[in-house]
């Protein structure tokens, strides 16, 4: 089963838009209050993550110190 990423960050405010590249047309996440914009595959994801404060998701470094 896959997580509804994107109905589960418009349920945060997450909202979408379009953005041309050259001729092509780019998804790109954003929030009124956040100044993060998001685009690509996993975009959706990323915005939920910052929603409910994951950092350990987010670091790719590793997990914050507790």
């Amino acid at each position: 089963m896959s997580v509804p990423w994107r109905l589960i960050a418009m349920a945060f405010g997450w909202r979408a838009s379009f953005r041309l590249e050259g001729a092509h047309p780019r998804l790109v996440i954003h929030h009124r209050r956040f100044c993060d914009r998001f685009a690509g595959a996993d975009a959706w994801k990323r915005a939920v993550l910052i929603s409910i404060r994951a950092p350990g998701f987010i670091n790719p470094t590793g997990r914050p110190k507790s």
